[in-house]
């Protein structure tokens, strides 16, 4: 079985990393590992970070809208935490078992991106435990400002490869007065048309989803503006996509249509989400992975793997990205003596 490291402070994750890099011991961060079935397959014997001891709520600021926390605090307490002030962050997807900090690593967006923004706007402050057992902060808890390294934009998405999240501080928004969602079927080519029509007329949707034959919109705002869209009726939340492996799909907004259209010609179950350009489709074999990366090149995108089992992972960025070697200079900087996760990114970082 790996060794599992558990440190109970900042301090003491800073020093289980130096004394890593000092023994050349590899370890890969886990929070609550929700997202943890993305990279290449685990070695057996790498050794695992828990960020389970961070769980302090340091500062919520109502009147400000923020709230700064350890990494490993559960993700559906905060939301609890700050739900009791009418507050929320609406840019995460939160799932049962996510941590705050495992929310930033797997840049874990939710549907409402098209109103809300990707959740790295949602960051304001970070505190990093490096590779080499430094701590350090980017941002600011009131203004996001830069100084050299963006750091908290540069930690979300990392999935902990150049140090491990302890600390993030949130810009959180108000509950809505009201939020409904109302949907449509119909042929694929009437649903497009109908979603053309709600990005360009309703009055800055919260998220319009399409997926094979159906068609929905989340609206939010005064009780009065939420209400049926003409040719949708109110619907329920569409359930979250399943299938043995899910591949993460982006390309620009305005070529998702084209790929909604391949995927639903195929029969591949997606989500797509209009006017952002991402997209998730479900797949349950290596070929089927290979098949959707081929359909997202073909328009410019990329297509990676964000949850499967081991053998749909085998490949699972596709192609090497431009700027791997500044990538490869931004590693050396955070994390010089390699300890975290390495072999795991693209380019086999």
């Amino acid at each position: 079985m790996a060794l599992t490291l558990a440190p109970a402070t900042q301090a003491e994750t800073a020093e289980a990393l130096r004394e890593a890099s000092r023994e050349g011991r590899r370890l890969r961060p886990r929070g609550g590992g929700t997202r943890s079935r993305r990279g290449p397959p685990a070695p057996a014997d790498e050794a695992v970070l828990s960020t389970a001891g961070l769980r302090r709520v340091v500062d919520h600021q109502p009147a400000d809208l923020t709230v700064t926390a350890e990494a490993g605090l559960p993700a559906l307490e905060l939301a609890e935490l700050v739900g009791g002030a009418g507050q929320r962050w609406p840019q995460a997807e939160l799932r049962p078992g996510s941590t705050v900090g495992g929310v930033l690593a797997a840049a874990a967006s939710g549907r409402l991106r098209l109103r809300h923004g990707p959740v790295r706007d949602s960051l304001l402050e970070v505190v990093v435990a490096t590779g080499d057992g430094r701590l350090v902060t980017g941002g600011g808890r009131t203004v996001k400002g830069v100084a050299g390294y963006d750091l908290p934009r540069l930690m979300v998405g990392s999935l902990g490869s150049l140090g491990v999240i302890v600390q993030a501080t949130l810009k959180l928004w108000p509950e809505p007065p009201a939020q409904g969602w109302f949907g449509a079927e119909g042929p694929i080519e009437s649903r497009l048309e109908l979603a053309a029509r709600l990005l360009r007329d309703v009055h800055r949707p919260a998220a319009v989803l399409l997926g094979p034959g159906w068609l929905a919109v989340c609206l939010e705002g005064p009780p009065e503006d939420v209400a049926p869209p003409d040719g949708t009726a109110p619907a329920e939340a569409p359930p979250p996509l399943a299938a043995r492996g899910l591949v993460q799909v982006g390309v620009a907004p305005p070529d998702l249509p084209g790929l909604a259209r391949s995927l639903e010609a195929r029969g591949t179950p997606f989500e797509a989400q209009l006017g952002v350009g991402a997209c998730v489709a479900g797949v349950e074999t290596a070929d089927e992975v290979a098949a959707v990366r081929a359909l997202a090149a073909d328009l410019g995108g990329h297509a990676v793997v964000v949850d499967g089992p081991d053998d749909l992972r085998v490949d699972p960025w596709g192609p090497t990205p431009p700027g791997l070697e500044v990538m490869r200079r931004v590693k050396a900087a955070f994390d010089p003596a390699g300890v975290l996760l390495v072999g795991a990114l693209p380019g086999g970082l």
